[in-house]
């Protein structure tokens, strides 16, 4: 398993893996890519689930292990973290229909293999797409949907190795997408790393290599040089940075994935410096800042949209997995804020002194405040997940109905660090 085979490459062999880490500290933000929103859903579908497929990009040939099927049962007990499950009733059932739906709905192909489109935005597809695809692909235990995205994904990469951030539904890179977008990437390449714990290597890809691969490009060209994380690898020279982007709990697992990661631990961080600077008294950070933590700049966004409300789920899988605390510090803020307001009632903007911007309801703001309240506020846990079984109007579209089974996975416990077991 990946736990095994991340210390034969990365640690001395007298070392355990966790000795061999690095000390962990602070992280980085990035913006770069677009964050997608709107589009139509569908329902129905059915879920390739269950064993493992196959070799090739279309996950034909002789199946292999399963290493984690879904539901995971009671693996969530080990999480490091005191992290509150849902409660409501058939949980991973629930999740296992909102993936079959999203599938119906999103998934096309993508000549080669599949990929997510946005019904919304003249059926294009993003790499943020592509990794929230792989992400429920790997914990769903369907290989073939991962497979099959993961072709789409390699041949759409830039010169760098990173996927191109927009493609047009004809399979053309945009005109504004030639190069990536940090979300997309990470998500991407901690989905391999996850797959090399779930699945044996195939024929055709070797998912712990092509992990690695891509960690090396993050490293190398979404950097800056004191570790904080780029929006993407055009954006080298930019004062600019998303802290939505910022997901700790990947780059301690990086760190651990290539010989030369130290410089990861940085990025963890460098990550949390900003965080703690841009979360204020409720934990609402802007959509995008500049590196000094100020949102004055002229591509700066100073609210809590559709950018920034994805961070309490990075966030929560630090402390779920890891006890991190500065991932708790963050958590109980914003699990706080949202608390007062109630599931039900989160609207999909605020301005980062608290005030309600806008009053629809989007699954892509409740489904993340429900999974940071799992570090301790059982009734917007519950309240969140009651939200992504039923959701209100106005939530057909790609990116809600995406953070929608993210974060049912996540409330579920069906969304966990497979190395560590």
């Amino acid at each position: 398993m990946i736990r095994r085979r991340l210390l034969a490459l990365a640690c001395l062999p007298s070392l355990s893996l966790l000795a061999c880490a690095s000390p962990s500290g602070s992280g980085g933000g990035g913006k770069g890519g677009s964050s997608a929103t709107g589009g139509s859903t569908g329902s129905g579908g059915s879920s390739a689930t269950g064993g493992a497929t196959g070799s090739g990009g279309a996950g034909a040939g002789v199946g292999t292990a399963v290493g984690h099927p879904f539901p995971l049962g009671d693996k969530s007990a080990s999480w490091a973290g005191n992290c509150m499950l849902t409660t409501v009733a058939n949980a991973s059932t629930q999740t296992q229909s909102a993936y079959s739906n999203w599938k119906s709905a999103y998934l096309v192909s993508g000549s080669p293999g599949q990929r997510v489109q946005r019904p919304e935005n003249g059926n294009d597809t993003v790499s943020e797409g592509i990794g929230y695809g792989m992400l429920a692909a790997v914990y769903m235990n369907d290989q073939t949907t991962f497979d099959l995205l993961l072709q789409y994904q390699q041949a759409h990469l830039d010169s760098k190795g990173l996927m191109n951030w927009h493609i047009t539904s004809s399979g053309a890179t945009a005109s504004d997408g030639s190069y990536s977008a940090s979300d997309g990437d990470e998500d991407i390449a901690f989905a391999m790393l996850m797959a090399s714990d779930q699945w044996a290597a195939t024929a055709t890809y070797d998912y712990l290599a092509m992990g690695r691969t891509m960690i090396e490009a993050i490293k190398t060209y979404s950097l800056f040089s004191d570790g904080t994380l780029q929006n993407g690898d055009n954006f080298n020279t930019s004062d600019t940075l998303n802290i939505d982007y910022f997901s700790p709990a990947y780059y301690r697992l990086f760190q651990k994935a290539i010989p030369d990661g130290g410089i990861f631990q940085f990025t963890v961080s460098q990550g949390y410096k900003h965080l703690a600077a841009q979360s204020g008294t409720d934990g609402l950070v802007p959509d995008s800042s500049n590196l000094e933590d100020s949102t004055t700049c002229s591509t700066c966004k100073a609210t809590y949209g559709y950018d920034a409300c994805r961070t309490p789920w990075r966030i929560a899988m630090d402390w779920c997995w890891n006890a991190e605390p500065n991932a708790q510090t963050y958590l109980m803020k914003i699990g706080a804020f949202f608390n007062g307001v109630g599931a039900s009632n989160i609207g999909d903007g605020y301005s980062l002194t608290g005030t309600k911007t806008s009053s629809n309801q989007n699954l892509a703001f409740s489904g993340p405040a429900g999974v940071g309240a799992m570090q301790g506020f059982q009734s917007l846990v519950d309240g969140s997940f009651n939200l992504m079984v039923s959701p209100p109007g106005g939530n057909s579209a790609y990116f809600p109905q995406s953070l929608r089974v993210l974060s049912m996975l996540m409330m579920s416990g069906n969304m966990v660090d497979y190395s560590k077991f």
